[in-house]
């Protein structure tokens, strides 16, 4: 014998206040889920079933993709053994496959060779050391006029002598500059 609800009374939705209507949307849900529960809730034979433990689990290297984990997750069984078993079917080939979205597991090691481009970073690169070589050759210049200032005040033969050997060592050294496929010899 089931008890049945009173029927409730329906009224027209253009009698019905916002509230009322809110209020019965949500008490047919709510009559909805306590039928799904109940519907949903576990039998005696769930309530029968014996926790394995570590010892009714199979050894670990029987174990492949194919085999069933689910006993390792019984709460009888040890977190040691449950971690072992977890990692042994995660690191399976199964579940080893990378989606390429990883912008930073890409090989960045090895890289297509530009050729003859030249960027115009390359390019203000080059520029740059050209320039501070040519401040560097201003710079010998200046100490090689500086020493042949020296050389004329010298008042000994000895300084004479040591000093122009330095001004043709210096001289002897000759830097070319590449700008803009030529070279500069300075």
């Amino acid at each position: 014998m089931t008890i049945s609800k009173p029927e409730k009374e329906i009224i027209p939705p253009e009698e019905e206040s916002f509230i009322g209507r809110w209020s019965r949307r949500k008490q047919a849900t709510q009559e909805d889920r306590t039928e799904l529960l109940q519907n949903d809730m576990p039998t005696a034979d769930v309530k029968n079933t014996v926790l394995l433990t570590d010892a009714d689990m199979p050894p670990l290297e029987t174990l492949n993709e194919d085999s069933d984990y689910t006993g390792f997750l019984s709460p009888k069984v040890t977190e040691a053994l449950r971690k072992q078993a977890l990692r042994k079917l995660f690191g399976s080939p199964a579940f080893n496959i990378r989606d390429g979205l990883d912008d930073y597991d890409g090989d960045y090691t090895y890289f297509e060779k530009l050729g003859d481009i030249i960027t115009a970073d390359m390019r203000h690169q080059m520029e740059m050391e050209s320039r501070r070589r040519l401040e560097q050759l201003a710079e010998q210049d200046t100490a090689e006029e500086e020493q042949q200032l020296d050389v004329a005040t010298a008042s000994t033969e000895e300084d004479v002598v040591e000093q122009q050997q330095v001004l043709a060592d210096s001289r002897t050294e000759q830097t070319t500059v590449q700008v803009d496929d030529e070279e500069v010899e300075l």
